[in-house]
C-alpha cells in the first residue's frame, strides 16, 4: 500500500527525537491489525495506549461527529494519557478504521515507566495534545 509507514518510531511527529529515544519507543510497540469499519479506540473509554498510524486510512468522530481523518504517521490517543487526573483519562473521541490499518501501540504503563528515558517523546506527545486540547 501506497504511503504506509513501517514503524512507529517512523512517524514524524517524533523525527525531532534522538534515536536512541525514538528505538527504546519502537521496543515497547505493539503491532495491531484492525479490519475496516471497525473502531480503534472508542470515545469515552478509558485511555491506555497512544497508537501510530502505520498502513490505511482512519477517521476521528466525536460525539458522531466526523473531525478528522487519520494517514499513516499520525498519532492518536495521546490525549487521554495525557490529561489531568480530573478527567480520568477517558477518550475525548472514537478512532475508526476506514480501510484495514496497521497501528502500533504502546500502552501508557510502559510509557510511564521509561517517561524519564524519553524526555523529547514526552515533549512531542504533550505539544500534539496542546494543538488538539479545545
Amino acid at each position: 500500500m501506497a504511503n504506509e509507514l513501517g514503524r512507529m518510531s517512523d512517524a514524524p511527529l517524533f523525527s525531532a527525537c534522538p534515536r536512541e529515544e525514538r528505538e527504546l519507543l519502537q521496543s515497547m510497540a505493539v503491532p495491531m491489525r484492525i479490519g475496516a469499519g471497525n473502531d480503534v479506540l472508542g470515545q469515552g473509554d478509558f485511555g491506555s495506549t497512544i497508537g501510530v498510524l502505520l498502513e490505511g486510512q482512519a477517521s476521528v468522530w466525536r460525539d458522531g461527529e466526523h473531525i478528522a481523518d487519520l494517514s499513516p504517521g499520525d498519532v492518536f490517543g495521546e490525549l487521554a494519557l495525557l490529561a489531568p487526573p480530573s478527567s480520568a483519562g477517558h477518550r475525548t473521541a472514537a478512532v475508526r478504521a476506514e480501510s484495514e490499518v496497521r497501528v502500533d501501540t504502546v500502552t501508557s504503563r510502559d510509557l510511564n515507566n521509561e517517561l524519564s528515558s524519553l524526555p523529547n517523546v514526552a515533549d512531542a506527545l504533550r505539544k500534539l495534545a496542546e494543538t488538539r486540547d479545545d
